[in-house]
Order: structure tokens, then C-alpha cells, then sequence
């Protein structure tokens, strides 16, 4: 976060010199950065809280090194968790989410679907948002970060193809029964500004240091 904050100002009067008309590269210094802060927690400590109820240990699990901070962490993702409104990170406005139906044969990386954009341009998508729990909020972000489903967006939330980014799409997936072999039966997407973005990561930052798991995590 101190490299986001300390860098992002220079971001975002930079362009790639081969193609300055798709704008300042501050989306996609966002998407790199957030990667790293989001996902260790969550690799970690959320993820193996089913393996510790089924009396299994993961291989790289936190939870027996600070039964505290992971207590925590429970409290605010867990499965019945915390609506994200109510959680540490949560900003009025900033957030949309939508969920839609998967037609076989979709390819998002070729076509953002204009019923899942007009589902997030939808003022319901932000209401949607906020009654979400804050575990499907993160898992929908490291989901899409882990496995390449972002988005660039332009100010009217269709994908940005070769144009300036103004908003940033997460996407993820629903399977049957969880399992990923077969074709998703809906997709999921949350959405936001660049500028919301980095102020949720401050706030998240903010909230992991002090639960303590920053330390931990360090160590």
C-alpha cells in the first residue's frame, strides 16, 4: 500500500508510449498491486477454515500460528459473515454488483456482455452490493484477480477496447456443486472506479494491520 500510495500519482500521468489513447495506466497498477494485498489473507486463513472444522490442516495455514486474528478474520468473512456494508472496508457508493445467467459459448476476453454491464449500470447493482456478504465481496475480487477475470471498463461499464479505463470489472463464477470442470451455471461481477478501488485498499490495509495480521503475515 506504501508503494500504491508513495508511486500512484506518477501512474497515472504515465501511458504506454505505443498506445496513449487507451489513457493513464493506473488500472492496471491497481489490479498488479492489489493481487499481492488482497490474496494472502485469504490464501491463508479464510480459505482453510472449512479444512480446520473437517479436523484437516492446510499446507501453508496460518490459523494455528494466531487463533486470535483468525477469530477475526471469521468474524468479518465468514461464510454467514458480515453483510459488506457492515464490514471494516466498506465505502458508500463505490461498489456495484450483479449476477447473471452463463450462455454456453460466452467468451468475456472477446465480449463483455451487455446484459451483465447493463446489470451493474442498474442503480439496484449498488444496493446489490451492499447486502452481499463481505466474504463474497472478497473471494468474488481474489477469484478474479487469481484467475484473470478483470476487466477494463469505460465510463459507460462496456469493456474499454481501445479506449481510456474508467471503471474496473471483477469477474467470477458459479459452478454446479463446485465443480469447475464443468461449465459455469452463472457468472458474478462486481465494479468500480480506480479511485474507489485504491480507497479500499487503504481501508483494508488499515484493517489488517490492525487486527495484527500484517505482523504475521511479515514474519
Amino acid at each position: 500500500m506504501w508503494l500504491i500510495d508513495e508511486l500512484f500519482d506518477r501512474v497515472a500521468n504515465i501511458t504506454d508510449p505505443n498506445q496513449p489513447e487507451l489513457g493513464p495506466m493506473d488500472a492496471t497498477f491497481l489490479f498488479a498491486m492489489s493481487t499481492l494485498i488482497l490474496s494472502l489473507p485469504i490464501e491463508r486463513l479464510e480459505k482453510h477454515r472449512r479444512r480446520e472444522e473437517a479436523g484437516e490442516q492446510g499446507y501453508m495455514d496460518d490459523r494455528p500460528l494466531d487463533p486470535v486474528t483468525a477469530k477475526e478474520v471469521d468474524a468479518v468473512l465468514g461464510p454467514d459473515g458480515t453483510r459488506f456494508d457492515k464490514s471494516p472496508v466498506y465505502i458508500s457508493g463505490a461498489w456495484q454488483f450483479a449476477s447473471i445467467e452463463y450462455v454456453a459459448g460466452q467468451n468475456l476476453a472477446v465480449e463483455f456482455p451487455d446484459e451483465l454491464a447493463g446489470a451493474l449500470s442498474n442503480p439496484a447493482a449498488s444496493a446489490a452490493a451492499n447486502a452481499i456478504s463481505a466474504r463474497q465481496w472478497i473471494n468474488c475480487l481474489r477469484n478474479a484477480l487469481a484467475h484473470g477475470g478483470i476487466v477494463y471498463l469505460d465510463e459507460d461499464g462496456q469493456q474499454a477496447k481501445g479506449g481510456v479505463t474508467r471503471m474496473m470489472g471483477f469477474v467470477s463464477a458459479i459452478y454446479p456443486n463446485g465443480n469447475m470442470r464443468k461449465p459455469p451455471e452463472r457468472l458474478i461481477a462486481l465494479r468500480t472506479t480506480p479511485s474507489h478501488f485504491r480507497r479500499t485498499l487503504q481501508k483494508w490495509v488499515c484493517w489488517v494491520q490492525h487486527i495484527g495480521l500484517s505482523e504475521r503475515l511479515a514474519a
